[in-house]
């Protein structure tokens, strides 16, 4: 991609079509038809010869803190030594006291 920058104004130019598709997504992002546009800030430093990549933060894009899904812990008890605990559900079941622990819910 080819920037061009005259005095306020910055050109994007894509060179391919995989670029043209990732710019439109960049407008996309940007551009808002109904509202108030967002900005892109400068996030950390760029260094020629030393940081491969410029970072930019969207100003005002709501991004969700979490990208994996919450994996339910389950609570077994020990029928043996009465033991309870918790593990997530994509774990085995536990063993205590030389047998499975019991699913409580």
């Amino acid at each position: 991609m080819r920037i061009e920058i005259e005095g306020a104004i910055i050109r994007l130019i894509p060179e391919n079509e995989r670029e043209v598709s990732e710019l439109n997504s960049l407008w996309e992002l940007v551009a808002r038809c109904e509202e108030e546009n967002r900005k892109l800030l400068p996030l950390g430093v760029y260094v020629p010869g030393s940081t491969p990549y410029a970072q930019f933060y969207v100003e005002g894009l709501q991004v969700s803190t979490s990208t994996h899904r919450e994996i339910r812990k389950i609570r077994y008890v020990c029928m043996i030594c009465n033991r309870m605990e918790e593990y997530p559900e994509d774990k085995p079941t536990p063993i205590c006291c030389g047998q499975p622990m019991y699913s409580m819910d």
